[in-house]
């Protein structure tokens, strides 16, 4: 068996996601039936890039062969397809959720991270998102997702998080109930939220005189609402891969109760549709006039 499934998976779950050449085909197509997953950290150097980490997973090391794992997770929080087969990432298990269990039934995850280093949110919250989207569609429990340090422990350490609270996240996504937005994400919607409102006030009349729809980004005028949602989606890919529908969704609940940003703002984002500064510029200086 082969999980060609992967990438499609990781990507509808609003991930980043890269492929990496020849992951198809690597790895023995024996692996299966899955039962459940491994979760590891590299713990390679806090410098370490992504291109030697994925290097390791491809030609091995002095305790596994080739291929390590069928996954690994950049502290960018962007996911790498590394193989599809049988991967090496750990040993049949002797206790944890998966004990009995080896290769060729758990999927390996190999996160980009040093020893001792402090997980950030968006790589932590990235790792949640996409072993809930693997464990949705595998068909496993959440208890089948098991740390390397309880998969065979005195002899791994790895992840150094709380293996019990990484399932109750877990769960929390696949029930749903994932809305704690981390600060920085909720500061880029409320950033996204501004440019649109800024462009709305600015926007032409229609032809009845009414402008803009009084709730949200919904203009009445079709070509107007395809802009605002393209440069949406522009933005949204170009400051941290936020989800659209979330961003769109969160604009409509602020959107009702705040009015227009005043011509400065205006000028602003027509200088980011212009080509005058770049999508990242646009948010950043808005970012700085919203908290003068």
């Amino acid at each position: 068996m082969r999980l060609l499934w992967l990438p499609e998976v990781l990507r509808a779950a609003g991930l980043t996601v890269h492929e990496v050449s020849g992951w198809r085909t690597r790895g023995k197509d024996t692996f299966g039936p899955v039962v459940g997953l491994t979760c590891h950290e590299t713990r390679g150097s806090r410098t370490s890039t992504d291109a030697g980490e994925i290097r390791v997973l491809l030609n091995g090391s002095t305790s596994a062969p080739p291929p390590i794992a069928q996954l690994y997770l950049s502290r960018s929080g962007a996911w790498h397809v590394v193989a599809s087969g049988t991967c090496y990432h750990n040993l049949v298990g002797w206790a944890g959720p998966n004990v009995g269990y080896g290769n060729d039934a758990l999927i390996g995850v190999e996160a980009q991270h040093a020893a001792g280093e402090p997980w950030t949110d968006t790589q932590y919250r990235s790792y949640v998102r996409g072993v809930a989207a693997i464990t949705r569609r595998a068909g496993f429990s959440v208890s089948r997702v098991a740390g390397h340090f309880e998969h065979q422990p005195g002899a791994k350490t790895d992840p150094g998080f709380d293996m019990a609270k990484f399932r109750r996240d877990i769960a929390a996504v696949l029930a749903g109930k994932d809305d704690d937005m981390s600060e920085k994400t909720q500061t880029q919607i409320n950033e996204l939220h501004a440019i649109v409102t800024a462009w709305r006030s600015g926007m032409p009349k229609t032809p009845d005189g009414r402008g803009v729809e009084p709730v949200g980004w919904r203009i009445r005028d079709e070509q107007w609402q395809a802009k605002v949602v393209a440069l949406l989606t522009m933005l949204s890919g170009q400051i941290g891969g936020l989800d659209t529908a979330q961003v769109l969704a969160r604009i409509e609940e602020l959107a009702a109760a705040e009015s227009a940003r005043d011509a400065e703002l205006i000028d602003l984002v027509r200088r980011g549709q212009s080509g005058e500064l770049a999508a990242e510029q646009v948010v950043d200086e808005l970012a700085k006039r919203l908290a003068a």
